[in-house]
């Protein structure tokens, strides 16, 4: 062996002594999960399109999103499921159109003090009222409160007759699209009024305008790494976006893997009064048209007092807290949601065709809201039922076998030479990282699989090592099958 120092030349005599920090070894990466979270930011929001912006506290989010915007709401979400999320900001680029409204008008006269209110998603915003409170007075009060609300996703105004309010209130979404107002997953809005002589109109709903596309914001985000993107929309064409991103940044030469995160609440279509297709099955046809191991939707039945995207992003810090990548998640809570009510919940059959077509289901399990196992889209290849990547944990025990083999590379063999050594040191400390994720029960059986480890010259281009390493992922356990024997 052929001993080199990098000590500086001296005539001096004496012994001198510098430090290698990479002879020995360095362990494991770390396993830090970073959550982009994309979304619109409301007219209060300073966050440029396509500018991905890590935010370290809540103040700093609502400089950014603005209170109330669809990324002010996933911020949250992701912070009440995991305080600890690492969250980066990115505004999608702006939607061409026109925001979502509600109206609805109070009449008679108040007999008694009570409340009137407006139910946002089972949130209630609530202004008080005197007796003998007018309509007109008591609609500015609550205007005045829902907009000293900054939580509050949308603006209100009474509305006047030249000057005098005429009962009627008007709210107006923060951020623009169709998908806002949308029955299944977005803000479902109504007035109510509990006090006596004051009754509040039936909510007269206008639709959103307007279509998100996350491929540009996507394109900005592309040289960096963000190990969970959380979609607020799961329409095929933005997915179909987040798709050809997740397999350009974890190509070989990227090799940056990343996972995707979306929700939705599934409805029954309808003809009139007759069932085309159930809820599970719409579910599972949106599921079977990505078919792909780094996206991930989750179903919520028929209505949830939560948005899609409140939905998904506190799915996708879930998914960041889970550091140990092969763990499965099977009935873990997503704090912060809310919980269906007893006819919107997944039966155990809808629950299984959900996850055979690669949907998580999300269901109700000691009040709070939790996963049933975390599938990926990944169910068939070519039409043929495909078992090994259904489990998001494979992919991701997958991608961090990938960065501790790199962390170990960049470390040992940067800038080396090809000398008649290398290839068996190159083969050892790969075994070596494989042996150290066996140790932390994310591989396993690697002595059985030593032979299959093999490191070579390429013949075809110099400068060159090629390496064939296996992988045998630690499986997550899903299910324990029992036959109880009856003794009499």
């Amino acid at each position: 062996m052929n001993l080199n120092s990098n000590i500086p030349e001296t005539m001096i005599p004496g012994s001198y002594t510098g430090y290698n920090y990479y002879a020995g070894p360095n362990g494991l990466p770390a396993n830090i999960q970073k959550v982009l979270l994309v979304g619109d930011v409301s007219s209060e929001g300073s966050l440029a399109a396509c500018k991905p912006t890590e935010v370290s506290n809540e103040q700093e989010a609502i400089a950014l999103a603005g209170s109330g915007s669809v990324l002010m709401q996933m911020y949250k979400a992701a912070k009440k499921a995991w305080k600890y999320a690492q969250i980066t900001l990115l505004r999608h680029a702006t939607v061409t159109g026109s925001a979502a409204s509600w109206a609805f008008t109070f009449s008679g006269t108040a007999t008694k003090a009570g409340l009137v209110s407006v139910i946002c998603n089972g949130v209630e915003y609530a202004a008080g009222v005197a007796k003998n409170d007018e309509p007109g007075s008591i609609a500015v009060e609550l205007a005045n409160v829902i907009n000293n609300t900054p939580d509050a996703p949308f603006t209100a105004v009474a509305t006047l007759d030249d000057t005098t309010p005429t009962g009627e209130v008007v709210l107006t979404a923060k951020c623009k699209g169709a998908y806002i107002s949308a029955s299944a997953g977005g803000l479902n809005v109504s007035g109510a009024s509990e006090a006596e002589g004051i009754t509040a109109g039936s909510t007269t709903t206008t639709a959103g305008v307007g279509t998100v596309s996350l491929e540009t914001a996507l394109a900005a985000a592309f040289p960096e790494r963000f190990h969970i993107i959380v979609s607020p929309v799961y329409d095929a064409t933005n997915l179909g976006y987040l798709k050809t991103h997740l397999d350009s940044a974890a190509a070989p030469l990227e090799q940056r893997g990343q996972r995707a995160v979306c929700a939705m609440i599934a409805t029954p279509t309808m003809d009139g009064t007759t069932l085309v297709r159930g809820a599970a099955t719409n579910a599972v046809n949106a599921a079977k048209a990505q078919n792909y191991e780094r996206v991930h939707i989750a179903a919520a039945k028929n209505k949830l007092n939560a948005t899609a995207w409140e939905i998904a992003a506190g799915l996708g810090a879930i998914f960041a807290s889970n550091s140990k990548p092969n763990v499965p998640m099977n009935g873990v809570a997503i704090p912060g949601l809310a919980i269906p009510d007893v006819e919107d919940k997944w039966s155990g059959e809808e629950q299984d065709d959900l996850l055979y077509a690669g949907v998580i289901p999300l269901v109700e399990e000691d009040s709070q809201l939790c996963i049933v196992r975390a599938v990926t889209t990944k169910s068939n290849n070519g039409g043929v039922r495909f078992e090994k990547l259904v489990d998001t944990g494979v992919i991701a025990s997958l991608d961090y076998f990938r960065d501790a083999l790199l962390s170990t590379h960049k470390s040992k063999f940067k800038n080396k030479v090809i000398h008649a050594l290398l290839a068996d040191s190159i083969n050892e400390e790969n075994k070596k990282v494989a042996k150290d994720l066996e140790d932390e029960e994310i591989l396993r059986y690697i002595d059985e699989y030593a032979d299959q480890f093999i490191t070579q010259e390429s013949k075809k281009v110099p400068g060159r090592m090629l390496c064939q390493i296996p992988a045998p992922v630690v499986p997550g356990l899903n299910q324990i099958y029992n036959t109880i024997d009856l003794y009499l």
